[in-house]
């Protein structure tokens, strides 16, 4: 299953660095894809299709307000759950909800 990666700082977030960085992760290309593309539209997509915050705001430390989430979905591309990846508790939900979409789907 191929997964997106989509940056949410295209002006800084070249090509050349995202491939940089799926590099350094050792991100497969074969499942992985680092996508940017016009700021407005990664950000909509953000709000849209990943029912996630993404957006500029000055005021924050980094310049950005966006949240932590992660979706699992499954091999239908139905939504099984979202996580805050920044919530510890969500994260170890996350990796036995991954644990057991693996066993369910075999």
């Amino acid at each position: 299953m191929l997964k997106s990666f989509h940056t949410i700082d295209p002006e800084y977030d070249t090509v050349a660095l995202l491939h940089d960085f799926a590099t350094r992760l050792g991100a497969e290309s074969s499942r992985w894809h680092f996508v940017t593309g016009v700021k407005d539209s990664i950000y909509k997509i953000a709000q849209t299709s990943y029912f996630a915050t993404a957006m500029e705001d000055k005021a924050e430390p980094e310049g950005f307000i966006h949240s932590g989430a992660f979706l699992l979905i499954d091999k239908q591309q139905r939504i099984r759950g979202k996580y805050d990846g920044t919530k510890e508790e969500d994260v170890n939900r996350l990796i036995a909800d991954i644990k057991r979409l693996r066993r369910d789907e075999k």
